[in-house]
């Protein structure tokens, strides 16, 4: 898909019609989309790969032209009770969409996990996401608990969609980290046609995670083989492409340039598929096998 700044800009006035905003109040933030991104359980690694935005737009062009990024702890500009106030705000008018990094701790009432002083991540995600017809999970911890609710899970860590339960459907942007074409994308998604893209049965757009790794894998079918880094399929190794959904193969990482895939992923760097898409990533082990 492709979508240039131009139609961003123009379809913000359909997502903000789904908002029940105007166009022009929603173009007069600062870009159009209302985005209120908060940290839990996480590495901040989806922060940094959504950094390596490329392919759909950068992510200067995305910040400073398309979204309204009203709170990030790591690429707002202010801080303290600035960036809370922000973020307060953001709440006060709605209109937003809610996107959570990490899981979220629920052991000893959410006190694991703070997101400033007298707020917990796990009161934050419920009292934000009850405002907006939108919250995306970005991660695997966000979309199914991932490493941080591995067992023995001792901070009770939960994903988002876990947390809320069935009063809101989240959209599941899997990954450890996600791809940042799948964060852009999905939202591209959202801003041309004013809809929550197509979602499997584990909420992830079927755009981005609609065939197996198996089946796009140029190695499928090739010799299997018993060592790291020779050339050949790696079921032998461990590999988890035959049962984890994604486009890997195909868009691969890195990127240079717009409207370009990527230059390299895990298993044409001669290691297997550690199925980070998928909700049981955590518990399988080992990655690697003889």
């Amino acid at each position: 898909m492709t979508l240039s700044r131009r139609d961003f800009l123009k379809a913000s006035a359909t997502i903000a019609a789904a908002f029940g905003v105007s166009g022009a109040e929603a173009l007069a933030r600062e870009g159009g989309l209302s985005v209120v991104w908060f940290q839990a359980q996480a590495c901040t690694g989806c922060s940094v790969s959504l950094l390596n935005s490329i392919y759909y737009n950068t992510i200067d062009d995305l910040l400073l032209n398309t979204l309204d990024l009203n709170y990030h702890n790591n690429l707002m500009a202010s801080a303290g009770a600035l960036a809370r106030n922000a973020a307060q705000d953001a709440y006060n008018r709605g209109n937003y969409v809610l996107v959570v990094e990490g899981a979220v701790p629920t052991g000893a009432g959410g006190k694991y996990c703070y997101l400033w002083p007298g707020l917990t991540a796990v009161d934050a995600v419920k009292k934000y996401a009850a405002k907006t017809p939108y919250v995306m999970a970005v991660g695997t911890c966000a979309s199914f608990g991932g490493v941080a609710a591995a067992p023995p899970n001792p901070t009770q860590a939960l994903s988002v969609q876990t947390l809320l339960g069935t009063s809101k459907k989240v959209i599941n942007i899997a990954g450890c980290p996600t791809h940042p074409d799948w964060i852009v994308g999905t939202v591209a998604h959202m801003l041309k046609y004013g809809a929550v893209p197509t979602l499997d049965s584990k909420g992830r757009p079927t755009m981005f995670f609609g065939k197996k790794v198996h089946d796009l894998c140029p190695l499928k079918g090739t010799q299997e083989v018993h060592t790291l880094g020779q050339y050949g399929c790696l079921k032998e190794l461990g590999c988890r492409g035959p049962e984890t959904m994604g486009d890997c193969p195909t868009r691969r990482w890195n990127t240079g340039a717009r409207n370009t895939f990527g230059s390299n992923w895990c298993i044409s760097s001669r290691g297997p598929c550690t199925g980070c898409t998928e909700p049981k990533f955590s518990e399988l082990r080992p990655f690697f096998k003889a």
